[in-house]
């Protein structure tokens, strides 16, 4: 028995066609299915009044996601169409689930499914059976497909041959590396360690003319939309720049369902303890409430509240930067137990280290430096003296002339200066507060770690200071040094 729409004279038919992605542009895919299809409508009598199409695939794009397929929909709820003619059952659906929310369609609207390889009524029950045979059938298929893919990845990885389909920023297809892009690349670890925001490499890279390798949106497959997706245009933010630079492939690492499964066979763009300290870095400020790079600040989450042990993390009092408890990690609520104005917190801690650093005698590596030797310096020092002598000497016996003097002279003077200079400077130790003030932000922060046990602030306290007494004191900030740094 057939439906009731496909029993009618003259039935009005919207053609659905559908491709996964059009790689070339041309939609010969979707074109060949409407010339099928509209021959099938001609033998059949069938009035086509709408022709629409999806370029999105059916395993990954529900049918309730699908623009196209929403229009046919439309016109169907509207009573302006009568049948939906495909090339095939797939070119509608792949899936069991949507292939139920289409019988549902045809029962409550009494249309029919026509297709070019043969007509499916779906109003009665062994077409619905053929239906859902024809749906297992391309479900399979698709696992299947889904196995095969899985297997060429497991051998991708155990060779170490590249797994992008898309050529990633900094290489080329084969993995070689794109000169120009590889050492923005690795500038950019160098810059984001040193302290310089995402957003500011994001800039830089796009003021340069780089652009990321987003797919292009006219020929990509289509998909729903992500949270923080990538830009369509190309242009860099910084959640792609955060992105590529927590990408093992940079520093030549397979990974397998987002799991770092061995070396790849393709050059390093960073070694792999940079890449990790940077993987490190950028994770700690996704963590929820962390402020990590927010501000660039030196004792963000490295300091504590006394109150509740939570971290403190660095924010404003009006135009003034602070630092203020974050509070414990799983109450949210609990929080702002005690705050310090920022450069009074950095300016006491730094002092102590300093401090401890002078009295103990360390250094930032830990290491004394190698003492330099000046005996050769010293050597050539009175070489030279013996020789500005002798000039004098030979030109009082009138073997030279005054300006030959001179020049001879005014060369030995100043190699004599620049020895003196490095034996002075040989005799001169690096100050602890010079040493410190040369390092990068992180690598402050990395010293401040392993030098103290704990940094707590208490709470001020409610009310004003008594007269006289400074509205901040060091005694608000309790610090204890490893065994480590307690002694030389």
């Amino acid at each position: 028995m057939q439906s009731a729409a496909l029993t009618r004279t003259t039935l009005r038919a919207v053609l659905y066609l559908r491709m996964s992605v059009d790689r070339t542009g041309n939609r010969a895919a979707l074109k060949s299915q409407e010339l099928a299809c509209r021959a099938l409508a001609l033998a059949r009598g069938w009035e086509v009044v709408d022709v629409v199409d999806d370029t999105v695939s059916a395993t990954t794009v529900r049918l309730a996601d699908r623009p196209g397929w929403q229009r046919v929909v439309r016109k169907i709820e509207a009573g302006e169409a009568d049948l939906i003619v495909a090339w095939h059952l797939d070119r509608v659906t792949r899936s069991l689930k949507d292939l139920e929310f289409l019988i549902d369609l045809a029962l409550e609207r009494d249309i029919g499914l026509a297709t070019a390889t043969g007509d499916i009524d779906l109003t009665t029950d062994v077409g619905r059976m053929v239906a859902r045979i024809l749906a297992a059938v391309a479900t399979a298929e698709t696992e299947r497909k889904a196995e095969r893919q899985i297997l060429a990845n497991d051998l991708r990885v155990s060779t170490g041959r590249p797994q992008w389909i898309r050529r990633p920023f900094g290489y080329e297809l084969d993995g070689t590396l794109r000169r120009a892009e590889a050492a923005a690349v690795l500038r950019a670890y160098q810059d984001v360690l040193a302290g310089k925001a995402l957003t500011t490499v994001a800039r830089e890279w796009n003021e340069a003319g780089f652009r990321t390798s987003a797919p292009d949106p006219a020929t990509a497959r289509a998909r729903a939309p992500r949270r923080n997706d990538y830009d369509p245009s190309g242009r860099w933010s910084n959640v792609a720049v955060r992105s590529l630079l927590r990408a093992p492939r940079n520093m030549a690492k397979s990974t397998l369902y987002g799991e770092i499964m061995g070396d790849g066979n393709w050059t390093p763009i960073v070694d792999e303890t940079t890449w990790r300290a940077m993987d490190l870095f950028l994770a700690g400020r996704e963590r929820p409430g962390s402020t990590v790079g927010k501000l660039a600040t030196l004792l963000s989450r490295i300091a504590s509240c006394t109150v509740c042990g939570g971290p403190m993390g660095a924010s404003k009092r009006g135009s003034a930067p602070i630092y203020v408890c974050q509070g414990p990690v799983d109450e949210t609520l609990s929080r702002g137990h005690c705050q310090l104005p920022l450069d009074f917190a950095d300016r006491v801690v730094v002092s102590r280290l300093l401090q401890q650093m002078e009295a103990t005698g360390r250094t930032m590596s830990g290491q004394q430096p190698a003492p330099m030797d000046v005996a050769p310096l010293k050597a050539r020092e009175n070489e030279i003296e013996l020789l500005m002598a002798e000039l004098v000497e030979d030109r009082a016996a009138g073997l030279l002339e005054r300006a030959a003097v001179l020049t001879g002279t005014a060369r030995l003077r100043e190699e004599l200066a620049g020895i003196r200079k490095s034996v002075l400077e040989a005799g001169r130790r690096e100050t602890a507060d010079e040493e410190f003030g040369k390092l990068a932000l992180v690598e402050q922060r990395a010293v401040l770690r392993d030098a103290f046990t704990f940094i707590r602030v208490i709470p001020r306290g409610k009310g004003r200071p008594k007269a006289g007494q400074p509205t901040w004191r060091a005694a608000l900030i309790e610090t204890e040094f490893t065994p480590a740094w307690s002694s030389p």
